[in-house]
């Protein structure tokens, strides 16, 4: 899909939901496209079942001729369920087929627990939210879970390096999918940032969009076209394990030196101490956006320091737009100055002089509504799939279809 074909998708979605049914022809009008190309779009929401042909409903037009008949957002079929097992906490919620959160939950969490007793904690969750919303777990199409590391692409599978440490090697959404009886589908954090602000948020009608998350780790989602572009093998975008000097402090991956070990909030927060005392990361941030001359010096540092590998990555992807996200985006200017003029100096000018920088418009929600998104993703392409006797077959003797 071609980013205007992205943006007209998001558009009409975004009208249905605000004005009801229309006809094609008026939606067509209103976004100023050719009838041929508003009908195109149309058929792929349908296809996607967000849309659907208003039963029985016909707009009068003005002219003479069949009215045009209208078209909505489908009513809501099944539910999906994200889980984002932050780097400070798991938010868990229950979403409709429009991706309308009906019920959330958050509790603390502690990265370096084993998986299974996160797991058990994530489900303990879900059950909660779905007795709260009443809903019927038969009409739950799937879950999608976003997790500080990267993941596999081929095994969905946390790579070695994640901040996970304790997690790799373990079957994730398969330990999560017993627990729960349903599928479980798990993608990097950052790549569902950056899902949510393509979709819903800052990066709507963007071509390239780099969505940078500063938590208690460093990570990078990638947009293009309206695709989170993931590599090869699911580990594009690991901007916190690049090393920015090679005699610093020993990072979680076995590297010295990463970006992650020297800018993450923790990092940040231990930093302050020498001068604060013990001070937590959130006291830092409040600390920060008060004003104080110690908490704005660490986080403007890490700022020039993010914006010096920003500025490289704007050299290699010439985005139109940089999205910062994660707890360390509330410090603001603080953080955003140091971080835009430090991106400018390491750039060839060409390749930031219209490059927007920004903070996440769905806030530290974005990770969340990703994984509803991706769960949504993932449940399509399952209904998707072929289900011949012939695919069967080869899939009962261990053959690839």
């Amino acid at each position: 899909m071609t980013p205007s074909q992205a943006r007209l998708r998001a558009g009409v979605l975004e009208e249905l939901r605000a004005s009801g049914a229309q006809s094609r022809a008026e939606l067509a009008r209103k976004f100023e496209v050719s009838r041929s190309t508003l009908s195109a779009v149309i058929a792929v929401l349908i296809e996607e079942k967000l849309v659907e042909e208003a039963d029985g409903a016909h707009h009068a037009t003005k002219a003479a001729g069949r009215p045009g008949t209208r078209v909505a957002l489908a009513a809501p079929k099944g539910y999906f369920i994200g889980i984002d097992f932050g780097r400070l906490f798991i938010k868990a919620a229950i979403a409709d087929a429009n991706y309308r959160i009906l019920e959330q939950v958050s509790s603390d969490f502690d990265i370096d627990v084993p998986a299974d007793v996160a797991l058990d904690l994530a489900a303990a969750n879900v059950e909660t939210i779905i007795a709260a919303a009443g809903i019927d777990r038969a009409e739950i199409k799937a879950v999608g879970i976003g997790v500080p590391g990267p993941v596999d692409a081929a095994t969905g599978e946390l790579h070695a390096g994640s901040i996970l440490a304790r997690w790799v090697g373990t079957d994730v959404p398969g330990g999560l999918s017993r627990r729960l009886g349903l599928p479980v589908y798990m993608d990097n954090d950052a790549n569902l940032g950056a899902l949510a602000e393509s979709v819903y948020g800052a990066a709507r009608e963007t071509g390239v969009a780099l969505y940078v998350l500063l938590s208690v780790g460093v990570g990078l989602g990638i947009v293009i076209n309206g695709q989170v572009f993931r590599g090869s093998s699911g580990i594009a975008g690991e901007l916190g394990h690049v090393v920015v000097d090679e005699h610093g402090a020993v990072c979680r991956c076995g590297s010295r030196g990463c970006l992650e070990a020297l800018v993450s909030v923790n990092a940040l927060a231990k930093a302050l101490s020498v001068s604060h005392g013990d001070i937590s990361s959130d006291e830092m941030l409040r600390q920060a956006v008060a004003g104080d001359v110690g908490a704005n010096r660490v986080v403007a540092d890490a700022g020039a320091l993010v914006g010096r590998l920003v500025g490289h990555l704007c050299n290699y992807f010439n985005p139109e737009l940089i999205i910062v996200g994660g707890e360390l985006m509330r410090a603001g200017e603080s953080l955003f100055a140091p971080l835009k003029e430090a991106m400018r100096r390491f750039s060839i000018a060409r390749a930031t002089e219209n490059v927007r920088v920004v903070p996440a418009m769905l806030g530290e929600q974005a990770e969340l509504i990703g994984t509803l998104l991706f769960a949504g993703e993932k449940a399509r392409a399952a209904e998707a799939r072929p289900t011949s006797a012939a695919t069967v077959g080869r899939k009962a003797r261990g053959q690839s279809s």
